[in-house]
């Protein structure tokens, strides 16, 4: 026993220093905070904030010579490619079964825009249509990873919280545009951000007495065809979100639907006859009749705040079949004089070349198409919105809840709204028309695919 030491003191056990850490091991079952951000960063989160980045950035703002294809959305996308491939090979992510139909679909479109590249560079183009051509590739690049982030959601809930977002989303557009409309005047010129630079004018033109509004589309155009595609799924939450008050159901149908009219546009009016000709007849005689008892005195009531609206659009028509509309006639003699522009029918003059300072204006997305893409492109695109059509009515007839079903009727009236409108302006040449036309189209394959997914399940569980 040392010297001085007490015998209380030699008993007491001797404390050692250990130089050698001591591993903290995590205990099973116990799922640390950083794991949980990691985990909770999936396709559906990075989706989200794609919709909020297309619908609230002003689609006018984009990174200096790249074009409309340079959008804040866009660039996003460009990243979260990266992000998907990391993921994919760390097998954190990966496509989900039964959704091949939308990246069948991008395939042959790809096809269609890689066939056209090369004949672009086998004729004597302008230096600036091959600047187009390239800005074209980058385009393709950007869809890419739109289609593979929707492919791989593998649950309905995400569907459906990703629709719910984008119709909130298109609800805060419109209502900005409808303040335009009454105002006359743009509430997003003032929006800069440092780094871009604007892509075209902010001023809004005006038709008749009244000012078309733009919001945060490029074109007036661009706005009333959002507007259109998110309608149908707005009518859906409204019907079947019985979780909120009445009246915060039904406010976004009635500012995406006024929204649209107020563009004063022939695009608005016909989409928004299509998606009641679509929803319509597969709702149940008392809903229709309660549709019909709504819509008649809002009509009124638009005709007495908004006089002369009515008779403003309605002219839009009979001037197309008088032969007095300008627009008309434009496409008129575009289709006339076809013939000298297409060099090759089968793969066109190159992707994104048919530049309106060089030639003219088509305001015809088939048209544009089968100058820039040839045949093949052409059928590229209604290939595009056949598959939104046939996946949402395949999920539709799989699943048995009523919502869901109708979330299904909701990507059909999509499919044929874009079939129809394409027609009357060149709708992929317009960032956020062309970024909710493919995301409709990941969505809706999504979509079947959960509905085959849970049959095959219920299958297996009845074996």
């Amino acid at each position: 026993m040392p010297i001085g030491s007490t015998e209380a003191e030699a008993e007491r056990p001797v404390l050692r220093n250990v130089s050698k850490p001591v591993a903290v091991r995590p205990r099973p079952g116990v799922v640390y905070r950083s794991q949980q951000r990691l985990r909770s960063l999936g396709p559906d989160s990075v989706l989200a904030i794609y919709i909020v980045l297309l619908m609230a950035i002003p689609s006018r703002l984009v990174l200096p010579g790249v074009g409309a294809v340079g959008t804040v959305a866009n660039m996003f996308l460009l990243a979260s490619f990266i992000w998907y491939v990391v993921s994919w090979l760390m097998r954190r992510v990966t496509t989900a079964p039964n959704t091949r139909l939308p990246r069948l679909a991008l395939l042959l479109y790809s096809a269609a825009v890689l066939l056209a590249y090369i004949a672009v560079g086998r004729r004597d183009a302008d230096a600036s249509e091959y600047s187009a051509a390239d800005r074209a590739l980058l385009q393709l690049l950007v869809w890419i990873p739109l289609i593979l982030l929707t492919t791989s959601l593998t649950e309905y809930r995400q569907i459906d919280r990703l629709l719910k977002l984008f119709v909130r989303c298109c609800s805060i557009v419109a209502l900005v545009g409808m303040f335009e409309f009454l105002f006359h005047r743009s509430l997003t010129a003032w929006i800069q951000i440092p780094g871009l630079s604007a892509n075209g004018a902010a001023e809004l033109i005006t038709r008749g007495d009244f000012v078309r509004p733009t919001s945060t589309a490029a074109n007036t155009l661009e706005l009333a065809t959002v507007m259109v595609i998110a309608l149908p799924f707005a009518i859906q939450q409204a019907f079947h979100d019985l979780d909120r008050k009445a009246w915060k159901r039904w406010a976004p149908v009635a500012l995406i639907a006024l929204s649209a009219v107020m563009t004063v546009s022939r695009t608005s009016v016909i989409g928004l006859v299509l998606v009641a000709v679509v929803l319509m007849p597969t709702w149940d005689l008392r809903r229709v009749g309660r549709t019909f008892l709504v819509m008649i005195p809002a009509l009124g009531a638009m005709k007495v705040v908004l006089p002369g609206l009515g008779g403003t659009v309605i002219a839009l028509f009979t001037a197309m079949f008088n032969g007095g509309d300008n627009s008309t006639n434009s496409r008129t003699a575009t289709t006339a004089d076809i013939g000298k522009y297409l060099d090759n029918v089968w793969t066109g003059r190159g992707p994104g070349t048919f530049l309106p300072l060089l030639y003219r204006y088509t305001d015809n997305q088939y048209l544009l198409a089968l100058l820039e893409l040839g045949v093949i492109g052409v059928v590229a695109i209604v290939a595009i919105y056949v598959v939104m059509i046939h996946s949402g009515g395949a999920g539709r007839r799989r699943f048995a809840d009523p919502a869901r079903r109708e979330t299904g009727q909701g990507f059909v009236a999509v499919g044929f709204v874009m079939l129809v409108v394409t027609v009357t302006f060149d709708t992929l040449s317009f960032p956020m028309v062309a970024g909710s036309t493919f995301l409709m189209l990941g969505l809706s394959g999504a979509y079947l695919g959960v509905a085959r997914t849970e049959i095959g399940r219920i299958g297996d569980r009845s074996l």
